[in-house]
């Protein structure tokens, strides 16, 4: 197998990740693989915690693994790494040169440990609630990281970035599981299953709302279309370059469609509102097969900025650890009330409102009301049981 059909495995093995938790080692060995390295970290740090909201790592024993999750909980990381500009592949001896580093406390307690010493690193995630890096090693024998290393594990970071961003909404479910369109209907965006002509396998209760307004999207004969007709090519092209992630052959076509595989794009609306956004990813399962026999071979995630929901008082304070009056209040503030207008809907005072609003600035890692509402759209999450 070539480079190229390496990185298009690792390419569909992430998104598979996003819909199936489980299958996270088996992704990380498969993104190890594109830098022809030893073993792969993957760790995503909740700050609002203050522990980590995800760990794995590839080609492990379990000592190793808890090995490494103990030093990341301790704040054992490099320094360096929060400092790493976001979705981009770097060697770590760039960063820190090697004498700093096999003196390091992080290279003698856990790395070393591992047969490791040559890292190549990115930050994959960075909002104010969650940092995540990856983290490729291999041995001081077999020398540092090339560029055409580098450049094999930086076309698979997006990817990864935005199968964590999708993990989100996703939670823990397991759309491989028996209830996969049951879980489906729970999420708080649109979820169209399309096999690799762009018809329609399966859509959840969001994505048939949205479908039905007929403000941008539709289900036409030939498959999903918008209402443009360039949008509807560009659509259409991202739905097939997805199915076809898994069935691509060796050379530049495969090395083309892991780059194109997982886009996203604008969908223009008649009405004239803010654009629906759409992600198109890979989609392998055997779970959700309908309509005529046909199995899904793509999704299209779905969103409307016009119809957004502000996350329930009980996520944000799971999420940020706020009392339950700075729930109440977060709530409010992310819908876009005035500070007035909060206090007269809450019935307290506009100096409480304005104390709690400086708590929740402090807890969510934000500094203004604008930069909060968007950060609390960004933390849409699905609703558990009894919320």
């Amino acid at each position: 197998m070539d480079r190229a059909d390496v990185i298009l495995e690792a390419v569909q093995r992430t998104y598979d990740a996003a819909a199936s938790p489980q299958d996270w080692p088996g992704a990380l060995a498969a993104i190890t693989d594109t830098a022809r390295g030893l073993r792969g970290f993957l760790v995503v740090e909740n700050h609002a915690r203050g522990s980590l909201d995800l760990c794995h790592m590839a080609r492990h024993d379990p000592l190793h693994l808890s090995r490494f999750a103990a030093a990341a909980e301790a704040g054992m990381l490099p320094s360096w790494m929060a400092g790493m500009p976001a979705g981009r592949a770097l060697r770590s001896s760039a960063v820190q040169v090697d004498g700093d580093y096999a003196r390091s406390a992080f290279y003698n307690e856990v790395v070393r440990r591992n047969g490791c010493f040559y890292g190549a690193v990115a930050q994959v995630e960075s909002t104010p609630s969650f940092r995540g890096y990856l983290t490729i090693c291999q041995g001081q024998g077999r020398g540092d990281y090339s560029d055409a290393d580098i450049a094999a594990l930086q076309a698979v970071v997006p990817h990864l970035t935005q199968a964590l961003r999708l993990r989100r909404h996703l939670g823990d479910a397991d759309l491989r599981a028996t209830q996969a369109e049951a879980v489906l209907d729970q999420l708080a965006i649109g979820v169209i299953l399309i096999d690799a002509a762009a018809r329609p396998v399966h859509l959840n209760r969001r994505a048939e709302a949205i479908i039905a307004r007929a403000d941008g999207l539709f289900l036409e004969p030939s498959g999903i279309a918008a209402a443009r007709p360039d949008e509807t090519r560009r659509l259409r092209r991202a739905v097939a370059l997805a199915g076809a992630a898994g069935t691509a052959t060796a050379g530049l076509d495969a090395a083309a469609r892991a780059a194109a595989a997982g886009s996203r794009m604008l969908i223009s609306r008649p009405s004239g509102r803010r654009p629906l956004v759409a992600a198109v990813i890979p989609f392998r399962t055997d779970a959700v097969e309908r309509r005529g026999g046909r199995v899904a071979r793509a999704a299209v995630f779905l969103s409307d900025p016009d119809r957004a929901d502000t996350p329930t008082a009980a996520v944000l304070r799971d999420l940020f650890g706020l009392t339950a009056a700075e729930a109440e209040v977060a709530v409010e503030v992310g819908r876009g009330e005035g500070l007035q207008s909060v206090a007269d809907r809450l019935s307290i005072a506009g100096t409480t409102v304005r104390t709690h609003l400086a708590r929740i600035f402090d807890k969510t890692g934000t500094s203004r009301q604008a930069e909060l509402v968007r950060l609390l759209m960004g933390c849409e999450q699905p609703p558990l049981a009894g919320e």
